[in-house]
């Protein structure tokens, strides 16, 4: 579970986690704060190690237990889904959603920050859920923007405006029940979406856990990827020597072998994109129950016990890091004197083994976001002095507002 936080209290947590020799802090009665990188490892695998699908609220008021289905489980599903989709084909679907996007909104003024989430969640919702219908893939996209609205708006909103956004969730979880359903049937086709291998799952799950597992796949499509998107076009755009420098790689690589891995073939391009997801990791901060007893030296989470897990606070960690605040993606390169200490203090993506699954589909998109301003666009910042970056459920650049146009 994500939790979003006012600027404040995430201050506060900064100038605690400054105090804490160590990293691992109460922040208040209720929940500890474990920002050490070996002790945030040690913790998340030993949590993930039990973790199960739990029965949904109805189950229990009926007394209907539901087999136990571990986490795990489900994860190495979509984990072998995900690799029959790590192809140059569905590389280059993906990149051309894109295109299509950022096509329609050419020689605009918009909010680069939107537009950022809207590239993010349409080209990535036909890897969550295809084969919808347009009216469908519209309301499953409203919903995905106002639960990001409600994230990244300081401003709680009416009464009517939560109305509507249940409303939406549940039009929206419908959508997802009938397509499950339908795929079940036979009435429906099998699509190669992280939705599908959920239908195989659906004697075991039951219908209400598999439309939470697959409502968790569309909510984390709905928010970090765009956040992400947006931070690698604010640093894109404050850097004119790394623009040039991606530039003159992505503008010579060879478009099959950037298809094929993205990695391999844009190395630079890829030091720049891990570079921004150091210093801007979205979300930043995880809250987690431990279901397991830990020792972690001076205090113990007992099951039951919150905790709160940063990869914003370890990357920023100057212990681990040298010179954390300056961004410098050759800190990346092999040997590099100011590269992380080890693996473990470099976690965009959290902690094995719960590591996020589509972090390399997210590497893959960022950098196909920097081909496509290097090769494709320009991109022109409005009144760039006036861009800030605040710190929301995700860092998030606000007053950035710019335009498009075909080199």
């Amino acid at each position: 579970m994500t939790t979003p936080q006012h600027p404040d209290d995430f201050l506060r947590l900064l100038r605690m986690r400054s105090a804490a020799e160590d990293g691992i802090f109460r922040v208040d009665e209720e929940r500890l704060a474990v920002f050490d990188p070996e002790a945030a490892r040690r913790i998340s695998a030993a949590n993930w190690h039990r973790f199960v699908m739990h029965d949904r609220l109805v189950d229990m008021v009926r007394r209907r237990r539901s087999p136990e289905v571990r986490w795990s489980q489900v994860r190495s599903a979509w984990l072998t889904q995900l690799h029959a989709l790590a192809t140059p084909e569905q590389h280059g679907r993906l990149i051309e959603r894109m295109a299509q996007i950022m096509d329609a909104r050419l020689g605009r003024d918009v909010d680069l920050t939107m537009l950022s989430q809207d590239v993010a969640v349409r080209s990535l919702l036909p890897l969550a859920l295809s084969g919808l219908t347009t009216g469908e893939a519209d309301l499953v996209r409203r919903d995905l923007e106002m639960k990001l609205l409600r994230l990244v708006s300081p401003d709680p909103g009416s009464t009517w405006h939560h109305l509507r956004f249940v409303a939406v969730q549940i039009r929206s979880g419908l959508v997802v029940r009938r397509v499950l359903r339908q795929r079940a049937r036979g009435r429906r086709g099998r699509e190669p979406d992280l939705a599908d291998p959920i239908v195989d799952l659906l004697p075991a799950l039951g219908m209400d856990r598999a439309l939470d597992v697959v409502t968790a796949v569309l909510t984390a499509i709905g928010g970090p990827p765009g956040t992400a998107a947006a931070s690698v076009l604010y640093e894109f755009a404050r850097r004119p020597e790394w623009q040039r420098r991606l530039a003159d790689e992505l503008g010579a690589v060879d478009p099959v072998a950037f298809r094929t891995a993205p990695p391999d073939a844009a190395p630079v391009t890829h030091r720049f994109v891990k570079e921004v997801l150091r210093l801007w990791s979205p979300p930043l901060l995880l809250v987690r129950r431990s279901t397991v007893p830990f020792d972690l030296g001076k205090t113990r989470l007992a099951p039951g016990d919150w905790y709160l897990l940063s990869p914003h606070m370890i990357h920023r960690d100057d212990r681990v890091w040298k010179r954390p605040d300056l961004f410098d993606p050759d800190r990346f390169l092999p040997g590099a004197p100011h590269g992380p200490a080890d693996r473990t203090c470099y976690v965009p993506f959290g902690w094995a083994p719960k590591k996020c699954i589509g972090a390399n589909i997210a590497i893959v998109q960022l950098m196909a976001l920097c081909h496509l301003l290097c090769t494709r666009y320009r991109l022109t910042v409005h009144r760039p002095d006036e861009v800030t970056m605040a710190l929301r459920f995700a860092p998030v650049p606000e007053n950035f507002r710019g335009e498009l146009a075909f080199r």
